[in-house]
């Protein structure tokens, strides 16, 4: 009998049983699956290519882009002009109204700008009208 009893344990003893470490991993893949999207932080941007010289050429409405700049000391200028912010909002009405130009705007502010000061500014230009305010990225400043 006790041969019997060792021959049935060595039985018993040479093969292992997966079904368990199957079913947690797939408790973990389930779990990671379910959390993976939740762990995505983000904006969603949508960043137009960058013009090429022989486009800015074909398309000359490229080149009537809006650039509204804020600098430190509060002077504001729209493509190089400089306008006082009482006259902003008229200004940009005028342009969107009478010169077939798009509703976007591309906003440069300088580091030193107040926060307020640049929400402000942007307030006046959804009045005007704007539909789009595109930030000028540091890299890529018009000065």
């Amino acid at each position: 009998m006790s041969s019997m009893t060792n021959r049935l344990a060595a039985d018993t003893m040479s093969s292992i049983n997966v079904t368990p470490f199957i079913d947690v991993c797939l408790v973990l893949l389930i779990i990671f699956m379910i959390v993976t999207p939740f762990m995505v932080h983000g904006f969603n941007v949508q960043v137009p290519p960058m013009a090429t010289k022989e486009e800015m050429l074909m398309y000359p409405v490229l080149l009537k882009q809006l650039i509204l700049t804020v600098t430190a000391e509060g002077n504001i200028t729209l493509n190089q002009e400089e306008i006082h912010k009482s006259l902003l909002l008229p200004r940009i009405r005028d342009l969107f109204e009478h010169h077939n130009v798009k509703k976007v705007i591309y906003f440069n502010a300088e580091d030193k700008v107040l926060y307020g000061e640049a929400i402000e500014i942007m307030d006046i230009l959804r009045q005007a009208g704007t539909i789009t305010i595109g930030i000028v990225p540091e890299t890529i400043r018009v000065d």
